[in-house]
């Protein structure tokens, strides 16, 4: 389902940078990790963490944790953090995109380790597995990279404070 919404968002992002009357590279960018950041590690995975945290049970069946296991409770919180700075994008632009991309560019790209590693251990690191594990991780990581270094925020001055493409 998550590969269906980034195919969906990645064609919301072209069309809005298609539609843009000052389309430049930088606010292409800028708006690429609004995209990213809200559409995927925000509001998706905020629901994901609330889910998690409320009902314990039924999120370990699917996403692979013993029921109860404190690791659970640790991500559920981690993910609630992480997906409401996601979501504070909307409100807080310029140099504030930072923080977030960095952190779930980070985060999926680690999950894109763990799982490769994982898989590599059960001794079921096919193409197939690889793919799938890209395309859902670090797929986001590396457009997170691209938007972020496209936007030119990182060659911003800290606390700029400059409102981006909205």
């Amino acid at each position: 389902m998550f590969l269906y919404l980034l195919l969906a968002l990645v064609v919301a992002w072209s069309i809005h940078v298609a539609r843009m009357k000052d389309r430049t590279l930088r606010r292409a960018g800028e708006v690429g990790l609004l995209y990213i950041l809200v559409g995927y590690c925000g509001i998706p995975l905020l629901a994901v963490s609330i889910w998690s945290l409320a009902w314990p049970d039924r999120a370990a069946a699917i996403l692979g944790f013993p029921a109860g296991n404190p690791f659970q409770d640790f991500m559920g919180y981690a993910l609630l953090g992480m997906s409401v700075l996601a979501v504070l994008v909307l409100r807080y632009r310029g140099t504030f995109l930072i923080g977030p991309a960095i952190c779930w560019a980070v985060f999926f790209a680690g999950a894109t380790a763990v799982h490769f590693n994982d898989f590599g251990e059960k001794g079921v690191l096919t193409h197939g597995s690889m793919l799938h594990v890209f395309a859902s991780h670090g797929l986001i990581s590396l457009l997170l990279a691209a938007a972020l270094i496209a936007s030119g925020l990182l060659k911003k001055g800290a606390g700029s404070g400059e409102q981006g493409a909205g």
